[in-house]
């Protein structure tokens, strides 16, 4: 009926105009289209996200065809049957004031369906819609490392090379390869079977699942060109990923509050408990720090520099007292006793630079307050009198509670900027506000936001290096709720001088402590870090969610 009304009103309105002057257009006839432009297939009451299969049209010879995989779901050990295709739903997508006869909804794809398609001008084209189960085509290297050295080769997969990236070349040894679901190495040399010689080109061939379509892969050891500035777009790659309750046992892994990434380890901080040792290579546990002075609130928090220094700290609002490790086997010794004068510290520590040359420390006050201290380390000496620093932030409705980190982007000037990652309120009317902040360290004063995220998420970690020219800064969103969806990390390209580029983000709900125990994260526990390799071809992004998982990312800025 609407149509009817629309149509009535504008032949009045035509006929208006016409008795006032001669009408520049005429009103065109119906054109014909191909009035059907795909079909959808899904299987009744499997409400997944992979259960939406397109189709492939032939306008030619009139034959509609719903493409189903033949592993489904994906990467899993079912493969679907022809008995799996007899009763599915489809769902047509037409042109306007175009239909199909008869109506469709539930279809029989192990045989041909007619159809008639008719289009805007009435003209009707009959149409086969039939299924299939279709292997995968797809053989590509996905991963590929080095079992014995732990190199992990970058792969260009448009020239099919995989580069290890060493001036040496490696020992003969074998290789951990990822490839395609379904896909397998065919090639005479298989190096995962194979200790090969890469002193020289190593040549595998992938085949597909369909058994039919192949790539052929090139190893190369060399040291590439790497990009004028900045990182290489699309190249992080998770190197491995742990659950932290399976691989670690912490007795108590809701309170594992922090990390100190060192030269080769993580250092995982749970309160009243001994350090746990983790390679930076392999995730795996290697070890552990005892600490003599181990407490609920005695080693509340850990950091490390960028040589082999652990800080730990404790809770306090009397007396703060930070230890420091060399390496994780060395005896933890005061480092910094501080009269807190009933203000609350501790839950929250950074450092940038190294304790040995130049640092700087930060730790903010709780609470009331966007107040922090900052230490200075002078060729190795540590200033014990920190600096009161007072933050005047435009974006202001109330102080940062429990929650807050603060990072400093140098080690040498305390008059650098900064940025704050809490959970202060940042406007007084909407609950959507918390954010991280990008803070002139001449003036105190915010410079720009990131996006905001719900009060509902807590933002309370991060952490920042400058990669190959530019600067990264990572920031992390924890759930402490059994509800809801977040335990986030954003990492932020600063080089447009403002916190908008979001260059690589995790998937919700996957790495938090409700999706790998059931229970709450209810302290809101994280922690994030970026290191820099010491040939400055890779940048590493270390986070992890008290209770979820602890995670590895490899980025790079080689140019290829």
């Amino acid at each position: 009926m609407k149509y009817t009304i629309k149509y009535i009103a504008l032949a009045a309105s035509a006929l208006f105009l016409a008795s006032c002057q001669q009408p520049d257009y005429k009103l065109s006839e119906a054109v014909a289209t191909k009035a059907i432009n795909s079909i959808t297939a899904s299987f009744i009451g499997d409400t997944s996200d992979e259960n939406k299969f397109s189709s492939e049209i032939d306008y030619e010879n009139h034959v509609i065809t719903i493409v189903f995989p033949y592993t489904y779901p994906a990467n899993s050990k079912y493969n679907l049957e022809e008995d799996d295709l007899k009763e599915v739903k489809v769902v047509a997508n037409l042109d306007d004031n175009c239909s199909i006869e008869p109506a469709i909804l539930i279809m029989d794809l192990t045989k041909d369906n007619p159809i008639t398609v008719i289009n805007q001008k009435k003209e009707r084209t009959d149409y086969i819609v039939r299924g299939e189960i279709r292997k995968s085509a797809e053989c590509a290297v996905t991963a590929f490392k080095l079992v014995e050295e732990q190199f992990v080769g970058v792969i260009n997969e448009n020239a099919k090379l995989i580069y290890i990236v060493s001036d040496v070349p490696p020992v003969s040894q074998l290789a951990e390869v990822e490839l395609s679901f379904g896909a397998t190495i065919t090639s005479t040399l298989d190096p995962t079977k194979v200790a090969c010689d890469y002193s020289k080109d190593v040549k595998f061939t992938v085949t597909a699942q369909d058994g039919k379509t192949t790539a052929e892969y090139t190893v190369k050891v060399q040291l590439p060109d790497i990009l004028e500035k900045g990182m290489r777009p699309n190249s992080g790659k998770i190197l491995w990923n742990t659950k932290i309750v399976d691989t670690y046992a912490p007795a108590s892994p809701l309170l594992m509050t922090s990390m100190a990434v060192i030269n080769d380890y993580i250092v995982l901080n749970t309160r009243n408990e001994d350090m746990i040792v983790v390679s930076r290579k392999t995730g795996e546990k290697v070890g552990t720090i005892a600490l003599p002075f181990k407490g609920n609130l005695t080693n509340f928090k850990a950091t490390g520099d960028n040589a082999d220094n652990i800080l730990v700290t404790n809770l306090a609002s009397d007396e703060v007292v930070v230890y420091r490790i060399k390496g994780i086997n060395g005896t933890p010794t005061e480092y910094i006793r501080y009269a807190a004068g009933g203000k609350s510290y501790g839950r929250g520590i950074s450092v940038i630079g190294s304790l040995d040359g130049d640092a700087i420390i930060t730790m903010p006050r709780y609470q009331d307050t966007w107040t922090f201290l900052r230490w200075t380390v002078k060729d190795g000496v540590l200033n014990p009198e920190p600096e009161v620093v007072d933050i005047n932030c435009s974006l202001n409705a109330g102080g940062w509670v429990y929650n807050c980190d603060i990072v400093p982007t140098s080690a040498t000037n305390p008059k650098a900027d900064y940025f704050v990652n809490s959970y202060a309120k940042l406007t007084a009317s909407d609950s959507n506000d918390r954010a991280t902040i990008w803070v002139s360290g001449q003036t105190n004063k915010d410079i720009c936001r990131s996006a905001f995220t719900s009060s509902n998420w807590v933002r309370n970690a991060l952490d920042y290096v400058n990669f190959n020219g530019v600067g990264f800064l990572v920031a992390n969103s924890v759930n402490s709720f059994t509800w809801g969806t977040d335990d986030m990390i954003y990492l932020y390209d600063l080089g447009d001088s403002n916190l908008d580029n979001v260059i690589w983000k995790s998937d919700a709900g996957i790495y938090g402590s409700m999706a790998n125990i059931t229970q709450a994260n209810g302290n809101a526990c994280g922690d994030v870090a970026l290191r820099v390799s010491d040939n400055g071809y890779y940048m590493y992004m270390y986070f992890f969610f008290a209770g979820g998982q602890l995670v590895a990312v490899q980025f790079d800025c080689l140019d290829m």
